[in-house]
């Protein structure tokens, strides 16, 4: 029993980083419709500069808001430098999203080279309750997670912008009428699903080492969760990636470890062969149910 508790804790923390990118990709496509693949290479950039800011003696809470403020600049000027240009055009989107894959691997590998990069684990206390062993820098990523995750929730359905921000997904053109700036919104919500990638990143690396690659990994994780919850539904994506997590967690910890990705790419598979909408049902927008 303890080991199987001992899984369940372990696949969480995976589970919250992979769950972060999953909401930033739902609430992006969500409002937009741009299926942005270079999301896990924002999340890579947010592990970066949590390593070189902690590299330079930044402690590691001043390091991850680093990551999440320089991560949500970068979103900000793809977003009015490049996706805008593509909002009518969603191949187009796909296309630039795939190229900036290549070019932002290539800019982190030109300045600091392929080599895999870790930092010392922010919190290394262990605590042990009937004999399952809690490490504190994994139950710091859960809380963070399922912090950021609730004010999110919170915001989309209880505030006025939260509520706007619906109205526009519903109906753009009559929320335009209404005096909503929908294209202000647009760019709002990217910026904030790439500051989530940002977190995502520094929460990673507390965790495990990086390299250049490591968001090609993740972000296919993080559709994955996204089409199994649907896609644009965040509260299909946070149960999806509890469920993801939990299956890699149990993988790992019975010696399957090799197959933990092909059982998160099974399970989307099957879902989508059954329930192609997802299990809670897909949206064209951001929905709460």
């Amino acid at each position: 029993m303890e080991i199987f508790i001992q899984q369940i804790l372990n696949g969480l923390s995976i589970a919250s980083v992979i769950t972060l990118i999953a909401v930033g990709v739902t609430l992006i496509f969500g409002l937009t419709g741009i299926i942005n693949f270079a999301h896990g290479e924002f999340l890579m950039v947010g592990s970066i500069v949590t390593w070189l800011a902690v590299s330079n003696g930044w402690g590691f809470p001043l390091a991850l808001c680093a990551a999440v403020v320089v991560v949500a600049v970068m979103g900000f000027a793809l977003e009015r430098g490049l996706f805008r240009f593509t909002l009518d055009l969603p191949t187009n989107g796909f296309i630039v999203s795939l190229g900036l894959i290549v070019v932002l691997q290539h800019i982190v590998i030109l300045f600091w080279n392929a080599n895999q990069k870790s930092i010392p684990h922010p919190l290394t206390k262990v605590w042990e309750v009937g004999g399952v062993r809690i490490a504190a820098v994994r139950a710091m990523v859960i809380i963070v997670t399922a912090l950021v995750v609730t004010l999110t929730f919170f915001v989309i359905t209880r505030s006025r912008y939260g509520r706007a921000l619906r109205a526009s997904v519903e109906d753009r053109d009559t929320a335009a009428l209404m005096g909503i700036p929908v294209r202000r919104y647009i760019t709002g919500v990217f910026v904030f699903g790439s500051a989530l990638a940002g977190l995502g990143g520094a929460l990673l690396i507390a965790l495990f080492p990086i390299t250049p690659f490591t968001g090609g990994t993740i972000v296919m994780k993080g559709f994955a969760v996204a089409l199994i919850g649907g896609l644009g539904n965040l509260t299909g994506a946070v149960a999806a990636g509890l469920i993801l997590g939990i299956v890699e967690g149990f993988s790992a910890g019975y010696g399957l470890s090799q197959w933990t990705d092909a059982y998160s790419f099974a399970l989307m598979i099957l879902v989508l062969l059954i329930r192609p909408q997802g299990l809670f049902g897909g949206t064209s927008g951001p929905r709460i149910t």
